[in-house]
């Protein structure tokens, strides 16, 4: 089963993997088949949240060659009707029922989505929804919706954050059975995405590099070749503006303005309170970039927001998130 078996358990995946785990228990019978019913996954793209779905179909019908699973993606739901209705025929039927990317559902899918949740709560089908934000964000879906996809376990998947993208490419390097010095790998940890996509991608581009040298690569040659991506993925304040703007749904450009309503100041003083802790630039250089503040303002904005996150729980999830994608 080799999706499964190339998953790394992570401290920031170590949970869904349970959760997944758990569910395919309950559709093989080993535990009651309400116990996690609907499990919804959410983070942001290359976590391995269809990583994930396709190890726990793989594991349900190899526990059990009778049982039946159906993997729908957002998109299914605007094909040809006829499509469609075979479609939600057979997930009807069906013993583990999975539908990806429903923050990318039309206003169309809606219904036909409902009527999936409460066909099979009512005949005990398991679902399993991912999607790139949880249930409360998906704002563009009505409450009817929404409520029924958060009426099970939610379980978030965050970006690799520096340790565990080291022990990625460690174990991927291990199973491809070539030799990487650790420097490299120390340096790759540092300068390549937090997605295990991304890793995956660079391990398959230095392993065809030591082929090509006909040695293991060297921290030169490794700099010389992933220098664009090491570039692209340089913690600018610019990105962090950009990080932080499409989670609060702000335009980067109202943390520059004057607009001081709180749907502006909170993810200015969050903007503030990352660019201080995830870059070097002085409490000057980071006013300067949000609207030409002075670094007195900045040092407040800082100690707010850290003052907030010990009392607000959802403050506190957004910036845990946002440092996970950033670094």
């Amino acid at each position: 089963m080799q999706t499964w078996a190339l998953w790394v358990a992570l401290p920031e995946n170590r949970s869904a993997l349970a959760a997944v785990e758990r569910v395919a228990d309950c559709v093989c019978g080993r535990q009651p088949r309400r116990a996690v019913n609907p499990l919804y996954l959410h983070g942001p793209a290359g976590v391995g949240k269809t990583h994930l779905v396709a190890g726990l179909a793989a594991r349900v019908v190899e526990r059990q060659p009778g049982l039946s699973v159906v993997v729908l993606t957002s998109g299914d739901f605007d094909r040809d009707p006829a499509d469609l209705t075979a479609d939600l025929a057979a997930a009807r039927q069906a013993d583990l029922v999975a539908v990806e990317d429903v923050h990318r559902l039309s206003a169309a899918a809606v219904e036909a989505v409902v009527q999936l949740v409460d066909r099979a709560l009512a005949r005990q089908i398991q679902l399993v929804f991912t999607a790139a934000v949880g249930p409360a964000r998906l704002e563009r879906l009505p409450a009817r919706l929404t409520n029924r996809l958060a009426g099970g376990l939610i379980v978030g998947l965050e970006t690799l954050g520096p340790a565990s993208r080291l022990d990625f490419l460690k174990d991927r390097v291990a199973r491809k059975g070539f030799l990487a010095d650790p420097a490299v790998l120390d340096w790759l940890a540092a300068s390549v995405g937090g997605s295990g996509r991304e890793l995956a991608g660079a391990v398959s581009r230095l392993e065809t590099l030591t082929r090509l040298l006909g040695r293991p690569a060297g921290l030169d040659d490794v700099t010389e070749s992933f220098r664009p991506d090491a570039d692209a993925h340089r913690l600018t304040v610019e990105r962090i503006a950009q990080g932080v703007g499409r989670y609060f749904r702000v335009e980067p450009r109202r943390l520059q303005g004057r607009d001081r309503s709180r749907n502006a100041l909170l993810p200015r003083q969050v903007g503030m309170y990352l660019a201080r802790r995830l870059t070097d630039l002085s409490l000057g250089q980071i006013g300067a970039y949000f609207g030409g503040r002075d670094h007195s303002t900045v040092l407040h904005a800082c100690r707010k927001v850290e003052q907030a996150l010990a009392d607000d729980l959802a403050l506190s999830g957004a910036v845990r998130q946002l440092q996970a994608d950033l670094v």
